[in-house]
C-alpha cells in the first residue's frame, strides 16, 4: 500500500475529524515517545525541571538585582515565560523535521500525516505540563494569589495550542522540502528569546521605539502575553488578541491549501 493511500486521499479537515477516533492511539503514542527519551537516564523527565529551575533560580536573583525589579515581581514574569516560551519554542522548531522524524512511519504508511502531526504535538504539550510543576512552585514560594480572571490564560494556552497544529503542518511541509529551514527556523527562534519580554519586562522599554516595535510586530509576545498576563492579574492589550487570532485563521488557512496540495510529495521529499 502507498504510504498516503491510507487516507492521504481525505480533504484535511475530513482526515483529522475522522482521527479524533484515533485520540487513543495519539495520546499513547506521545506518552510513550515522551518516556522513551529519557529511558537511559538516571533522573527521567526530571531533566525537563532542572534545566528551567536552574535558569529562573540563578537568572532570577540575578536580573532582578541588574534591572532594579523586585523579586517577587520579576521571578513569575520569568518563570511564567520561560516556561510557555518552552512550548512555544518546541512548536516551532520541531515542526520543521516533524516528517523527517517520522520517515519509516510515512513510507511504510502505517500512520497519517494528520497522526504524525498531533502526536508531535501532544508530546510537546505533555512535556510543557510536566514543567508547570515550576510555575506552581513559584506562585507558593511568592504567595501569588490566582483569581477567576487567572483562568483566561487557559483560552490562551488553547489559541496557542491550536496554533502549533497549523504551524505543524505548514512547516512540516516545508521542511520537508527544504532541509535549511531547521537552522533558520533555530537561528531565528535564538533572537527572538531575547526580542521577547522574558528576561526583561515590557514596562522598561515602553519609551524606546525599538523596544516597542518589538512588543508590537512581535508575534510572539502576543501568545505569551495570552498566558501571562492573567497569570499575573494583568490586563491582555485588545491588540494581543487581534494578532493571535488573525494569525489562527490566517494560519489554518494556509495549513490546508498546503496540506491538499502538497501531502503526495512529502512521502518523496522524506
Amino acid at each position: 500500500m502507498a504510504p498516503q493511500e491510507q487516507g492521504g486521499n481525505e480533504m484535511p479537515a475530513r482526515d483529522v475529524i475522522s482521527g479524533l477516533s484515533r485520540f487513543e492511539f495519539w495520546l499513547y503514542s506521545s506518552w510513550f515517545k515522551f518516556l522513551i527519551q529519557y529511558r537511559k537516564t538516571l533522573l527521567g523527565p526530571v531533566w525537563l525541571l532542572v534545566g528551567p529551575a536552574l535558569f529562573i533560580l540563578v537568572l532570577g536573583l540575578l536580573f532582578s538585582q541588574v534591572n532594579a525589579v523586585d523579586a517577587d515581581l520579576f521571578i513569575p514574569h520569568l518563570t511564567i515565560g520561560l516556561i510557555t516560551w518552552t512550548l512555544i519554542s518546541g512548536f516551532v522548531t520541531n515542526s520543521t523535521t516533524v516528517f523527517q522524524r517520522s520517515r519509516p512511519q510515512i513510507l511504510q504508511g502505517t500512520m497519517r500525516l494528520s497522526d504524525i502531526v498531533m502526536v508531535d504535538i501532544i508530546s510537546t504539550v505533555l512535556q510543557f505540563l510536566h514543567q508547570v510543576v515550576i510555575v506552581f512552585a513559584v506562585f507558593l514560594i511568592y504567595s501569588r494569589s490566582v483569581s477567576l480572571y487567572s483562568f483566561v490564560s487557559l483560552l490562551g494556552l488553547a489559541l496557542l495550542i491550536a496554533n502549533g497544529i497549523w504551524l505543524t503542518v505548514f512547516f512540516g511541509i516545508i521542511g520537508a522540502r527544504f532541509r535549511d529551514l531547521a537552522e533558520i527556523v533555530g537561528a531565528i527562534m535564538r533572537i527572538a528569546f531575547l526580542a521577547t519580554p522574558i528576561i526583561w519586562l515590557p514596562g522598561e522599554t515602553s519609551h524606546g521605539l525599538l523596544m516597542s516595535a518589538f512588543l508590537t510586530f512581535n508575534p510572539f509576545y502576543h501568545f505569551l502575553e495570552l498566558v501571562r498576563a492573567p497569570l499575573l492579574n494583568a490586563a491582555i492589550a485588545p491588540l494581543s488578541w487581534m494578532v493571535v487570532l488573525t494569525l489562527t485563521v490566517i494560519g489554518f488557512a494556509l495549513a490546508i491549501v498546503f496540506y491538499q496540495r502538497f501531502f503526495r510529495q512529502v512521502p518523496l521529499w522524506v
